[in-house]
Formats: C-alpha cells, sequence, structure tokens
C-alpha cells in the first residue's frame, strides 16, 4: 500500500516516489521530510530505508550547511510525464539505480540544481514577497542611495543616473548639460547636448 506525504506518493512496489500532478519544483528539505515520514509509517517499517540526510549543521546563527538527501537501492523519484521542465533544488538530491536520481517520464525535463557548498539561512520574521521587494525599490528615494556605501560608484550611467536626470535638478549650458545629486546643488555628471535652432520645440507630453 502507498504511502502519501503532499506532494509525494511513496510506492513501495515499483520504490518511485511519484509527485503530484501540477507540481514542478521539489525542495530536497520537503522531500527529506517526506522520506523520514514514509520510513516510519506501518507500511514503511516492513521495506528497506528509502532514503537518507546529511548536511544542516549549524554554521552560526541562522547558518547551516545545505542538506544531501541521497536516495537508497532502487527508489527514485518520479515526475508525471508532460511537456515541463521540473527542478529539484534547496539542497542535493543523489544515489538511485547507477547514480540516476529520477526516473524517466515521457516529454520532461528534469533539472537537479546541485551545490557543492550549499548553505540554508534562516531569516527571521517574514520573507517579503517579490511585490513588497518591488515595491521597496521602486519607492527608494535617491537620497538614501546617495547615502549607502553599497555599489558601484554613483555615476549618470546606472539607474540610479537615469532616475537622477529625470528628477533632480538639471541646468543647460552652451552645449553642456548639469546634472545635480538629490540636494540639487553638487554636481552628479554633464552630459553633451546637440542644439539645432531649426527644431521644433517640444511643449508638453502625454501619459499616454
Amino acid at each position: 500500500m502507498p504511502y502519501y506525504s503532499a506532494p509525494f506518493t511513496f510506492n513501495f512496489q515499483t520504490t518511485l516516489v511519484e509527485v503530484d500532478a501540477g507540481v514542478v519544483d521539489v525542495d530536497c528539505n520537503v522531500l527529506y521530510d517526506a522520506i523520514k515520514l514514509a520510513q516510519w509509517s506501518e507500511e514503511g517499517i516492513i521495506y528497506d530505508r528509502i532514503g537518507k540526510g546529511s548536511g544542516l549543521n549549524d554554521l552560526g546563527p541562522g547558518v547551516q550547511v545545505g542538506i544531501t538527501v541521497e536516495l537508497l537501492g532502487a527508489w527514485q523519484l518520479k515526475f508525471p510525464a508532460g511537456n515541463y521542465v521540473a527542478r529539484v533544488a534547496g539542497g542535493n538530491l543523489i544515489g538511485g539505480p547507477s547514480g540516476d536520481p529520477i526516473a524517466y517520464s515521457a516529454g520532461v525535463q528534469a533539472l537537479l540544481i546541485q551545490s557543492a557548498n550549499a548553505t540554508v539561512v534562516t531569516a527571521s520574521g517574514s520573507i517579503p514577497t517579490a511585490n513588497e521587494i518591488a515595491d521597496t525599490v521602486l519607492r527608494r528615494s535617491t537620497a538614501n542611495v546617495e547615502a549607502s556605501g553599497t555599489g558601484d560608484a554613483l555615476s549618470l550611467r546606472s539607474l540610479y543616473g537615469m532616475v537622477a536626470q529625470g528628477v533632480h535638478n538639471t541646468q543647460v549650458s552652451a552645449n553642456s548639460l548639469t546634472v545635480t545629486k538629490s540636494d540639487d546643488t553638487t554636481v552628479l555628471g554633464t552630459r553633451t547636448v546637440t542644439t539645432n535652432s531649426d527644431a521644433q520645440p517640444i511643449v508638453g507630453i502625454n501619459s499616454d
């Protein structure tokens, strides 16, 4: 009788760890937790071990060595057939027949994202979402960028420099455009401009 621990079905007859349909990313830590539960199950205890794990040694507050999960004997991980890319990450997955831990599935390209020196960093508090990170970047003021010591030197040839040219004080004298920093006084950089007395002036830009 198979044992199920989402998103895995452990089939002791076929020695396959079958991944639920629709799941394309497998985390090694989640897989190892499920393996331990399956091995301790009423069905699992009468069979040989499914796999073993190593790693997760503490390197300091919130930092651990990444996990390596080894599938034992003939056990393999199997994704449902289909036309998609499946990924195994969050550690290293090894073992299986002839050293292949992933069983063949028609149409599936399985990627093992391995690391020789993986570490796991545990963050305190909630992890920001992609939208929260994007909003923080978009709302960050140029003054805060200038005060930071992280990254390359301040330059017009950067994303910060592009924003500065749009929102900071700029002055044109002869053929030179001067762009200031956020204080609207300190010069950030200059650019050469080309003029043409016959050109039509721009008097407005729509937001369309």
